[in-house]
């Protein structure tokens, strides 16, 4: 029974063995069997994919082909017209200069009667041969018709619009415009003709030939003398050449009213300047006599004053210095004396002022007493004040119709700058009156002296938003108890808010700004159209505005050579901004500028995607020309990352050191592209970034370090940053930006804390807003006030379609592909995958999309590290080819075909 038991057992193993063989077996047929399905199945998909490829490339071909065949007509159609329009315009323009009245006799013919001159008919070939028109008789015939059956003289303007005409087509500009201006400029014509004709009724002007005006033109002008009289027909047409003139050439009324205004003020008070110039040397001779007989009569009044424990009255005088010929100076000198006297009212009113000139000499005797004779008790030490005069837009402006870019040349485009009359002339703003500046200036000595501060010589110097009172304070009172004083002198003046700087950088003096009552607008046009700006040595320059004594300030970005920017809502980032990119496009060429811009808010730069074919860059794996999608400006910083790396490897191969020296080398001829390194000019390339918080927000790590590795190494190769926020916290301006980016910008903000953020110090707090900015430059140990320069949107769209509307290059400014690079780096055998992989795949399977974002939400992984799965997953076959904004297809339908592959 034990043997038995025995053999059946071995019986039962190899049973066993067999039947897990079999089953072994089976499951490798069925494993073979799926994957022979899966094999079949791709062949399929690639079979009809090559087919739909190439059928799709005949068709697209032969289309290609048909479009280009029809455009090549038209084209030479176009052509055709072109030079039959501008022949039409030239023989008529030779067929009326050359009309004489000696044609006008043998002009009493038809049409149909010229045909004589083919059957050699002996009257028209005798008014033929007395014809002086240089077209012949037809030329006569024609000149009349237009000269004294149309519009008069002013029929000229047909042939000019033919030529215009033709140059358009031939061009191939936009004709829509064109039409709508020929039509007003026929219709100016014939008022024009018809006021004219008008003047000769009124018989100002008899002798006026019929020919100025035509048939057409005196009869309307007949007509309207007939119904409203000679005087209401001249008015009339007169109203409508203005109306016509300004649709026609898209002109604003009150800018040329204003513009006419302000050049007659300026030629008004030129004239006053001089006129109280020769009344100065008039008087000049008798100044010192007076000067004595004045110090005289002054010292005889303190004597006859006794003193009093009362306020004293405040006397203020001016003394303007004679600006002597040969020698002009924009420096008045305004002595602020202060004697003791009863006094009714504590303040200075209006009548008190006595003001005089004397020569400059005199302010010797009338400045303040030697410091060894200290003041009486009771009485007020005299103060001189210098009130110095900024710049004058007048003394700046300089060709306003010209434009800034100076003998360009570049072999690939007809590039023409902006012209400056695109923008809004600077208006007329009301000045700062002497008696304020005179007001704060005691009000500010008053004050001070309450608290035990004496101060020396006072130094006024008006600007467009504030003015700054810059004094000496007394031996041994220290800086500290100054600046303590912030809310206490802004409650003496009234003023929104003052700033103290303690000591001024550069000078031993203390510095007070306090804000106008009537502070100035200052427009981009006044900054841009200046010597200053124009004749400026900067790579990349930016216009920032005006400093508090109304001088333009410009700095280059290039030795910057990042920028931050942050303010509260509303301070005036965008418009500033705005003011940076216009200076950039009216000073720069697109051979030496390109932009890329990131807007998360989507609507304060949409304005610059015009400028695709001359200024923007474009990031081949992303669909926007102004990024808004914060996934799409992570793909725009990699893609500027690659940029970097490419031009520091040419720098590298040429032995140049930054981007100027390698320029200048390609342009004298010593650098030459090789088969390895395509050398070439290279642009400057800035990137923009309007709104920093809401990219932290989406993807702050993926955003921090491109954006750190940028401003760390892109300095040397041409790519420097702009990058604004409203929200100037340290988690939004973390500490590895903030040390990479040394010039700042600041404009008004809420407290203390956001102004240290930016700056690292005080100040942006007790700004005034509209503009009003600290700009802290790299290596300066205090911030310097600015207003910024104000541009409006239409301004902005109007440079922006000037630009777009020209032809640009034939393609844009490709920046290197992330996606490109990202295959390259994930080539190489399995093992090399994502340690994500065979999870985000079994995702990918399960939801049937293949999306980075999909792989982003369940992975919780960056934008970056999801796009690269991704790639690996179509170099695996499990999802297709990108398909622009659609989710890229899933080649497997189930998680078993997927594990059968794997």
């Amino acid at each position: 029974m034990e043997r038995t038991d025995d053999l059946t057992a071995e019986e039962i193993a190899l049973v066993r063995a067999s039947d897990n063989r079999v089953s072994r077996e089976n499951r490798l047929e069925r494993e073979s069997a799926a994957s022979n399905r899966l094999s079949n199945r791709r062949n399929k998909l690639s079979n009809a994919r090559s087919k739909s490829s190439q059928s799709k490339k005949t068709s697209k071909r032969a289309k290609t082909q048909e479009k280009k065949t029809e455009a090549d007509s038209e084209e030479r159609l176009a052509q055709v017209i072109a030079v039959l329009l501008g022949l039409s315009g030239l023989l008529l323009l030779l067929a009326l200069i050359s009309y004489s009245r000696l044609d006008q006799a043998n002009t009493d013919i038809g049409i149909i009667e010229l045909v004589g001159l083919l059957s050699n008919d002996p009257e028209i070939a005798a008014r033929a041969d007395t014809t002086e028109n240089w077209l012949g008789l037809v030329g006569a015939f024609l000149a009349n018709f237009f000269l004294n059956g149309t519009i008069g003289w002013f029929a000229l303007l047909v042939p000019g619009l033919l030529g215009l005409w033709s140059y358009s087509i031939f061009s191939k500009k936009d004709l829509s415009l064109l039409i709508h201006r020929s039509l007003f400029v026929l219709l100016l014509g014939l008022l024009f003709a018809s006021f004219v004709g008008t003047i000769r009724d009124i018989s100002w002007a008899p002798e006026i030939a019929y020919e100025m005006a035509g048939a057409v033109g005196t009869f309307v002008s007949s007509v309207l003398s007939g119904l409203i009289g000679s005087a209401g027909a001249f008015l009339l047409l007169l109203a409508g050449i203005v109306i016509t003139a300004l649709y026609t050439f898209e002109a604003d009324l009150r800018q040329a009213t204003s513009r006419i205004s302000s050049h007659v003020n300026l030629l008004w008070k030129r004239s006053k300047a001089t006129a109280q110039k020769v009344r100065a040397a008039a008087r000049y001779e008798g100044a010192t006599t007076e000067g004595k007989h004045l110090e005289q009569g002054r010292n005889e009044s303190k004597a006859k004053r006794p003193l009093s424990d009362e306020e004293p009255a405040r006397m203020i005088r001016r003394f303007r210095e004679i600006e002597q010929e040969g020698n002009p100076t924009k420096q008045s000198n305004v002595l602020i004396e202060v004697e003791v006297g009863h006094s009714t009212t504590p303040s200075v009113s209006p009548t008190q002022n006595q003001v005089e000139i004397i020569p400059q000499e005199s302010n010797v005797a009338l400045s303040r007493a030697p410091a060894d004779e200290p003041p009486k008790e009771g009485e007020m030490p005299k103060l001189t004040v210098h009130v110095e005069e900024g710049e004058t837009d007048a003394d700046l402006e300089t060709n306003e119709a010209g434009n800034l870019i100076e003998n360009l040349k570049d072999e690939q485009i007809e590039y023409d700058a902006p012209s400056i009359e695109l923008l809004v002339p600077q208006g007329l703003h009301e000045e700062i009156e002497d008696l304020e500046l005179k007001t704060n200036a005691r009000l500010l000595q008053e004050k001070l002296r309450t608290f035990n501060i004496e101060i020396e010589d006072l130094t006024v110097t008006p600007g467009p938003v504030v003015t700054l009172f810059e004094f000496i304070p007394a031996a041994g009172i220290k800086l500290s108890q100054i600046e303590s004083l912030g809310d206490d002198i802004a409650l003496a003046l009234k003023a929104r808010g003052i700033r103290i700087i303690a000591p001024i950088p550069g000078k031993g003096t203390v510095g007070v700004e306090i804000p106008n009552s009537h502070p100035a607008l200052v427009r981009i046009r006044s900054v841009l159209n200046t010597v200053k700006f124009r004749e400026a040595d900067l790579h990349l320059p930016l216009a920032l505005g005006k400093t508090t004594v109304g001088e333009v300030y410009c700095a280059d970005l290039a030795k910057m050579p990042h920028l931050l920017i942050a303010g509260a809502t509303g301070a005036g980032k965008s418009v500033g901004i705005n003011s940076i990119l216009a200076s950039l496009l009216y000073k720069m060429h697109p051979s030496d500028l390109k932009l890329a811009i990131i807007d998360p808010k989507k609507i304060e730069l949409t304005q610059y995607k015009s400028l695709i074919d001359h200024f923007l860059v474009k990031c081949p794996d992303t669909d926007e020309d102004i990024v808004t999608d914060p996934q799409n400006a992570v793909t725009l910083l990699k893609s500027l990352e690659l940029e970097m790396d490419r031009r520091y490897d040419m720098l590298a191969n040429s032995g140049q050191r930054n981007l100027f020296d390698y320029n200048r080398k390609i342009e004298e001829g010593t650098l030459k592209p090789t088969p390895k390194v395509p050398h070439g000019k290279l642009p400057y390339i800035v990137l923009i970034i309007d709104e920093l918080a809401d990219l932290m927000i989406t993807a702050a790590k993926e955003v921090e370090e491109p954006i750190a590795r940028l401003a760390q190494l892109a300095r040397a190769i041409g790519i420097h940053i702009i990058v604004a926020t409203q929200r100037p916290s340290v988690d939004v301006l973390t500490g590895m930006i903030k040390a990479n980016f040394p010039a700042r910008i600041a404009y008004q903000v809420a407290t203390k804390v956001d102004s240290r953020t930016i700056l690292d110090m005080n100040g942006a707090e007790q700004l005034l807003g509209n503009g009003d900015m600290l700009y802290l430059p790299g290596g300066r140990p205090k911030p310097l006030r600015l207003q910024n320069a104000f541009i409006t949107t239409e301004e902005v769209e109007d440079i922006c379609e000037h630009i777009g509307s020209q032809k640009g290059y034939s393609h844009p400014f490709t920046l290197p592909s992330v996606t490109e690079k990202m295959k390259e780096s994930t080539e190489g055998p399995l093992g090399e995958r994502d340690d994500l992989f065979d999870e985000a795949a079994h995702l990918v399977v399960r939801y049937q999309q293949g999306s980075v974002s999909l792989i982003q939400r369940r992975l919780k992984v960056g934008y970056a590290r999801a796009a690269r799965i991704v790639d690996e997953l179509e170099d695996a076959d499990i999802v297709g080819p990108f398909d622009g904004s659609k989710a890229r297809e899933v080649l497997l339908e189930s998680e078993a075909e997927l594990e059968a592959y794997l």
